[in-house]
This record gives C-alpha cells, structure tokens and sequence, in this order.
C-alpha cells in the first residue's frame, strides 16, 4: 500500500491545496490500514495530536505535518512480532531492544512518500524521546526533542493510559492527566504538558497540582 501511495504521489500534478486533501485521505487510510488490533488509537492520536497543535496556534502545514505524524507514529510497529506487541507481562531486555527499533523502522517504511514533511518523519522517528534525555532512539534533550514529536509523545502516552492494553486496565482521564503532570521536566515538554491537560484534555483545575512520582499506586508499563 506505501509504494502503490508513493508512485501516486510522484505522478500527481494538482495544486498544493488539492494535493494536500488527496494525501489527507491517503494518510487516514494509512492510519485505519495499521489499526488492526489498536483498536483506534492511531485516530485517537492523531485527533489529540491536532488539537494541541491548533492550541500552539502553529501555521496550517505544520497542523498538517503533526497529524500526519501521529498518523503514523507507530508504522513501524509492523516489523514487531506480534507476540511482543501482545505479551501480556514485561518483555525482557531483548523484546526491549526490538521494540526500541520501532520508530527507526517506521522512518525507513516511509521513505518512499518524499512528500512528507520532515516534521512528520520527526514525530515518527523521535515522539519516544524523553524530555531529561532517557528516550530512544537517540536519546536527545529538552528542545532538542523536534517540536512535532513531543506533541505526537503526550497524545500517545494519554491514549495508551486511557485505553486497555493487554498489560493494564484503562485508566480514568484524571488520573492519565495527572500522570502527565508528574512527569513535567522528565519525560514531557513542561509547556506542552500544561496546555494539554489544561486546554486540549479540559483539566485546568489540575495545573495547580504538585507532582510526585505516584498517581494512586498507578505507574504505566516502559
């Protein structure tokens, strides 16, 4: 389906706009092509991803680049054995090491489309990057962290708290709200988090509330 969307692209000759829309429905057949088993959270990603996008008040293409993104942000999790995608417990350091590769895989899976923004590749590649430098694939830093990926990060990790996996329960919206807040400064973007919860989720009462490293016993799966 990727080379058939790549070749497509290459031989279209519409205008900016109209091309964009034709890709728009091309990247969400895309998302509901990889939602075999995720039970809509690649939507869900995207939706949320866009609203905090729109919140920055960021320009029409890079709304645009963010919800391609999230989109796909998880593409490459196809080259995963299912049964470390499915395992209902811990993996251990080698299903770590091979789950780790996901986003560089997803990167390379989409390198036919040269239509897409870099930013869109970036939130694909970097959205498990933490903001203290403890993320993957390459470990980088605070700002360093592209912009498109650490809004597509919290749009993730809300969704995979709120929905059931095989290795937890869904958590309430609270409590995967406030789970965002204690991890200001660690593994979110301080400014990005606030305006999330605040703005997108709709928790502005929750901006006051003082982090600590446990939300009601709550600690989701690495």
């Amino acid at each position: 389906m990727l080379e058939q969307l790549g070749d497509r692209a290459r031989a279209t000759a519409l205008p900016l706009v109209p091309r964009c829309a034709v890709l728009d429905t091309a990247i969400h057949l895309l998302c509901l092509w990889q939602e075999d088993g995720q039970e809509g959270h690649p939507r869900r990603t995207m939706a949320r991803a866009e609203q905090l996008a729109r919140a920055l008040r960021l320009p029409a293409r890079r709304v645009r680049a963010v919800r391609w993104g999230a989109a796909l942000h998880d593409i490459g999790k196809e080259q995963v054995p299912p049964a470390i995608l499915q395992k209902p417990g811990p993996l251990d350091p080698l299903e770590q090491q091979t789950i780790r590769q996901h986003p560089d895989w997803g990167v390379a899976r989409l390198a036919g489309l040269p239509w897409l923004p870099q930013e869109t590749l970036h939130a694909v590649r970097h959205h498990h990057e933490r903001w203290d430098g403890q993320g993957y694939p390459l470990g980088l830093y605070g700002s360093a962290i592209p912009l498109s990926a650490r809004i597509v990060a919290l749009a993730d990790v809300y969704d995979a708290l709120t929905n059931r996996r095989v290795y937890k329960a869904a958590w309430t919206t609270e409590q995967a709200a406030l789970y965002l807040l204690a991890e200001v400064g660690r593994q979110f973007d301080p400014e990005l988090t606030r305006l999330f919860v605040g703005h997108v989720l709709g928790f502005p009462h929750l901006l006051a509330w003082t982090r600590t490293r446990e939300v009601d016993g709550f600690r989701p799966q690495p």
